[in-house]
């Protein structure tokens, strides 16, 4: 192989690998209205599921719910369980095998999930095998958005694998 070849195909495998590294990959991520600005970014694949878990402020009962990743980036719901049914809760449909009451909706697609975190609420989010505390990263009064984006790869792998501006 000449020289020049050689050079030409050197530079295309660089280019190819930098083209990879920053071919962008579907990250659930969580944004702060005050910071304007991601807090929290994990890589996902269509159908993992991620948990939001809170105290509710008025029953003063934990709250737990459900939404799967889709392919085209939207939330869907599965389910939010509860243990008992009051002021600000969805209808209950059933109850769950461990006795709580149940709302399946039946698969609603969401673009974001959007929440207001207070002192009482003590919000907290389930991904894989990551608990991420929310009053932990930001203050009472924030308003958090739950979605999915775009990302590239090699810049979420330098983060690894979390973002915390």
């Amino acid at each position: 192989m000449s020289a020049r070849k050689a050079i030409l195909a050197s530079t295309l495998a660089v280019f190819t690998l930098v083209g990879l590294m920053l071919l962008p990959v579907r990250t659930l991520e969580v944004r702060s209205r005050h910071r304007g600005a991601v807090v929290w970014r994990a890589q996902a694949s269509p159908g993992d599921v991620v948990t939001f878990a809170y105290i509710h402020s008025i029953e003063k009962v934990p709250v737990e719910g459900r939404f799967a990743v889709e392919a085209d980036g939207m939330l869907r719901v599965v389910e939010t369980r509860f243990a008992s049914y009051g002021a600000g809760l969805p209808a209950p449909t059933e109850r769950s095998a461990d006795g709580r009451w149940l709302v399946a909706p039946g698969g609603e697609r969401i673009p974001v999930f959007s929440f207001y975190l207070s002192p009482i609420n003590r919000a907290h989010l389930h991904f894989k095998d990551r608990t991420l505390a929310l009053p932990e990263l930001l203050p009472p009064g924030d308003l958090i958005t739950l979605g999915t984006a775009r990302f590239p790869w090699l810049l979420l792998r330098l983060k690894h694998p979390e973002e915390r501006p």
